[in-house]
């Protein structure tokens, strides 16, 4: 991320500057030597007669170096090519190395340092063109034309600014890149903003934070709205930890621009890595507040789906599309969405547009993501399960696509292949509690239970303690423990004891636990506390089926079968045998367009 890379950040800003100050670094010098020049004519004229006596005195008068002077002087007006600046650095050196007068001297000083800024900047255009080993060998000749430069002039900023800026290449020299920006400072205090990049430059070569923060609090005292500074020290902040100072830094930079996205975007990241996506939201509401942009609506419509606003989400993404009609990922998220309500003709009419848009975008990850959940909705599994292939075989590291690509298998009633594909996982990741929990779950439907009891256990060993996977891995384990047919499986003492601590996980407020607890109980032979318990579970579900929840009403009607079960003394028994689907997966060429 941007800020976790300190001195990449201000690697970037001191570049960024360095295009801004080499343009016309030596036009002030020059402006300076050109309205010398009449002043030297003139008095070239009134000792320009009188003969050979008269060029004697004129020797004597101004040294022995005027002619290479007065030469330099008028080749320097239309000097521009290396070549033609190196004349002119010979006659200036010539004439200097055989003396001119104190008034001329320090003029020809001053016209040297220029000359030799304006050949390095020569060199830093080349430097563009090349790479390695060459660009660096150009590096230093232009850094010996600038080391010139501070000798021939010491109050020459700009030779120091770029003195720095190039020893921010590979193989620079840290201390030079102090001394210089350190010189550059004590020049520009009546010039603040220059003044503050200067700063910024120095924090660069800062080792020690303290320094460093220092610096980068200099430079935004000299310049309040330098970017490149309240960036870097967001960055230093975060790094320490002060999440809170670098967020307030980076306010500051949206409400100097408002529009920066790239700014926005590394704020948000910072802020989802600590785990604070409701500032995250804020930043980016006072972001649009100050400036709508499609951008930021299509970001924070990312935040929103992160909290599960869905409908917010849908609202800031038709914003997002009204500012910006074509903009395919826009429409690929609304698509998301839609699918989320069950509303497939929507999002297979924005996933089309997104595809007319940008036809690029077919072999685009979340491209494939929409398609697989359409698949889904649409009950093509095989499709379902060829795109999540695709995905898979892309990063076979990813834990998650291949969570998902087993969970599409037990869906289509493959749970042997879902069981290979989790259990390739766990060769990788053994103590992945997600994956262990998910691979019991498939041994259960084909009727291994005592291999599935293991992968609960050691999920609920290793599962966090307030993670949203633990309640559902003891409520598995236990009824398994409550209702399988294998006598010397079942223990109704533990099943009590899981499905107890699962229903306190919970907060009592599951219908399918509170199931559980009751057949731990029957299975205890407790079937007073396990109708109590059953009938709670009853309950729960006939107010999740008026609250239309369609899951809770599918199993209704199995939970009314064990309370009477109970009734009738009879611990409840379950063994799931799913019938393994052999029919072949179509290849990817046999796809359905969606």
């Amino acid at each position: 991320m941007v800020f976790q890379q300190r001195v990449g950040i201000a690697i970037l800003v001191a570049l960024v500057s360095l295009t801004l100050t080499l343009g016309d670094a030596s036009q002030p010098v020059m402006a300076q030597e050109v309205a010398v020049v009449d002043d030297i004519t003139a008095a070239q004229g009134k000792s320009g007669s009188g003969g050979k006596s008269e060029a004697a005195k004129t020797e004597s008068a101004f040294g022995a170096g005027q002619a290479e002077f007065d030469d330099a002087v008028i080749k320097r007006i239309d000097a521009d090519t290396p070549e033609e600046l190196a004349a002119v650095t010979t006659l200036l050196e010539s004439a200097l190395a055989k003396g001119l007068n104190e008034e001329n001297k320090s003029f020809a000083e001053k016209m040297l340092a220029s000359v030799l800024v304006q050949r390095s900047q020569h060199l830093v255009a080349l430097m563009q063109r090349v790479r390695g080993r060459r660009m660096l060998q150009i590096r230093d000749e232009a850094l010996e034309f600038l080391r010139k430069a501070t000798k021939s002039d010491e109050s020459i900023v700009e030779a120091y600014l770029m003195i720095a800026q190039l020893n921010l290449l590979p193989e620079g020299n840290r201390d030079e890149m102090t001394e210089a920006t350190s010189k550059a400072i004590e020049l520009l205090t009546d010039e603040p903003v220059q003044q503050s990049r200067a700063y910024v430059l120095r924090a660069v070569a800062q080792e020690d934070d303290d320094k460093k923060m220092a610096d980068l609090n200099s430079a935004i005292e000299a310049d309040s709205t330098n970017i490149e500074a309240l960036q870097a020290r967001a960055g230093l902040r975060m790094q320490n930890d002060d999440v809170d100072g670098a967020m307030a830094d980076l306010e500051k930079i949206l409400a100097i621009d408002p529009g920066n996205q790239v700014v926005a975007q590394a704020a948000v990241q910072q802020l989802l890595d600590a785990e604070r996506v409701d500032d995250a939201v804020d930043l980016i509401s006072k972001t649009l507040e100050a400036k709508p942009s499609e951008g930021m609506y299509r970001m924070r419509a990312i935040l929103y789906r992160m909290q599960g606003k869905e409908d917010e989400a849908f609202a800031d993404l038709n914003k997002a599309l009204a500012m910006q009609p074509k903009d395919p990922i826009s429409l690929l998220q609304r698509a998301e969405i839609a699918l989320s309500r069950g509303d497939i003709r929507a999002a297979k009419r924005d996933l089309k547009s997104a595809m007319g848009i940008a036809p690029q975008i077919a072999d685009a990850e979340q491209t494939i993501v929409v398609r697989v959940l359409i698949a889904v909705e649409e009950d093509r599994m095989a499709d379902a399960i060829n795109d999540m292939k695709t995905l898979v075989d892309r990063d076979p590291t990813s834990t998650v696509r291949q969570l998902q690509l087993a969970n599409l298998y037990l869906r289509d009633d493959r749970p042997r292949q879902a069981i290979e594909t989790l259990s390739a996982v766990l060769d990788r990741d053994p103590k992945n509690a997600s994956v262990l929990r998910s691979r019991a779950d498939a041994l259960l439907s084909v009727g291994e239970h005592a291999d599935a009891v293991a992968d609960y256990e050691r999920a609920a060993k290793v599962a966090d303690e307030d993670s949203l996977e633990l309640p559902g891995i003891l409520n598995n384990l236990a009824w398994v423990l409550a209702t399988s047919p294998n006598d010397e499986l079942r223990d109704g003492e533990r099943a009590v004891k899981y499905g107890k601590r699962a229903a306190e996980l919970t907060e009592f407020k599951e219908a399918h636990i509170l199931s559980t607890l009751a057949a731990g109980y029957a299975e205890k032979g407790e079937f007073e506390k396990a109708i109590e318990w059953s009938s709670k579970a009853v309950e729960l579900g006939e107010k999740d089926v008026e609250l239309g929840e369609e899951a809770e009403s599918v199993q209704i009607q199995q939970l009314k079968e064990e309370l009477e079960s109970y009734r009738n003394n009879k611990p409840w028994r379950e063994k799931q045998e799913v019938e393994e689907n052999k029919v072949p997966i179509l290849s990817p060429e046999d796809l359905i367009d969606t």
